[in-house]
């Protein structure tokens, strides 16, 4: 949510994320927006951890390739970050002005912040009139770490892009949600699990109560493969995926049976906040969406394990596909993975 400055333009959403890196561009057609271009470029292990680069040199090669692979003239990039360097809170303000609030917002937000606040950006959106209460508005606050903002904007520099846009994965999410299903206007939890996290958003009719972040994604069963069979990273992936058959089919099993336990239990957590927080609601249905989000019978699992209804999120439902230039059962089998992505290529046209 933080804006660097440019003009209404076409934008590329670069999503950075610890084992590859994806690259979406859309654009405007009469008959809405449409996918121009789209890539994954996978990088190796202990390139970026908890958020943090590690490996830029290797990072830049990869953008820098992919890019090219693409053929895309584009400069204008929106990205985003998560993680532990990432705060955000949604707070009840009197009722006032974004101009006024901009005055304030520091100051109301230093309460909420564990970190120094002259070391973080900080960033807000009004939701709308508080349930209840004419005088009080919804305001929703996001602050992050200065440095890390900083590593990357160096980093998308470095590649030979400008940034215009670094936005947060989980607003990113909601915003591939609005686009593509606007009448869904019940309450929803967005659950993307990725390589290495996973980002809950809990929202309803388009607008997000809250957030939730966990450090556990899809890299710990690959992890575990390794351990448990003793191959190399590759041979371990290639089995998680289902591209080789486990020399242990039961093995396998257990261990994937432990990591869809462990996104079922944090989103029970996610579910119980909810009913804490929010005694009048309940979630309605849950979309899920990042790589780990193909993992055989997750959606049958954690429907089981919630009770709710689990749909795979479709990010390009809304959006224009030309099967002529891109092969439909690829679209469908790699699309879930960049809906975090395309809601930063969604970004395209606004003013910042």
């Amino acid at each position: 949510m933080v804006s660097l400055g440019g003009q209404k333009k076409t934008i590329l959403g670069l999503d950075i994320g610890s084992s590859a890196i994806k690259v979406v561009q859309l654009n405007e057609s009469r008959s809405g927006k449409v996918l121009k271009s789209l890539g994954i470029a996978n990088l190796p292990p202990g390139a970026i951890v908890e958020g943090e680069i590690q490996e830029k040199a290797v990072i830049v090669d990869s953008i820098k390739k992919l890019l090219k692979a693409q053929k895309s003239k584009k400069k204008r990039v929106c990205t985003s970050i998560s993680g532990y360097s990432v705060i955000i809170k949604k707070i009840n303000l009197p009722t006032a002005t974004r101009e006024e609030l901009k005055g304030t917002i520091e100051v109301e937000a230093e309460q909420y912040i564990p970190f120094d606040i002259n070391e973080v950006n900080v960033d807000f959106a009004i939701l709308g009139q508080s349930e209840g209460s004419e005088d009080q508005m919804d305001v929703v606050i996001v602050a992050a770490k200065k440095d890390i903002i900083d590593s990357y904007i160096d980093l998308l520099v470095e590649s030979g892009l400008v940034p215009a846009i670094v936005d947060v994965d989980n607003f990113a999410l909601e915003n591939a949600f609005t686009a593509n299903y606007p009448d869904e206007a019940g309450t929803l939890a967005l659950l993307d699990i990725g390589a290495n996290k996973l980002n809950i958003n809990i929202i309803k009719g388009g607008v997000s109560l809250f957030t939730r972040d966990a450090p556990m994604g899809g890299a710990r069963v690959t992890e575990e493969i390794q351990d448990r069979f003793d191959l190399d990273y590759q041979a371990a992936e290639s089995i998680k995926i289902g591209g080789v058959e486990a020399p242990d089919k039961g093995a396998l099993e257990d261990i994937v049976t432990k990591a869809v336990e462990n996104w079922g239990g944090e989103t029970n957590r996610a579910i119980e906040f909810l009913k804490a927080s929010y005694p009048d609601e309940q979630l309605q249905g849950i979309y899920l969406s990042g790589g780990s989000s193909r993992f055989e019978g997750l959606d049958r699992y954690l429907a089981q394990e919630t009770g709710v209804s689990v749909k795979i999120f479709n990010p390009l439902i809304n959006i224009g596909v030309d099967q002529r230039k891109f092969d439909p059962a690829y679209i469908e089998y790699i699309s879930p993975q960049f809906a975090i992505c395309i809601g930063l290529a969604l970004r395209m046209g606004e003013e910042n």
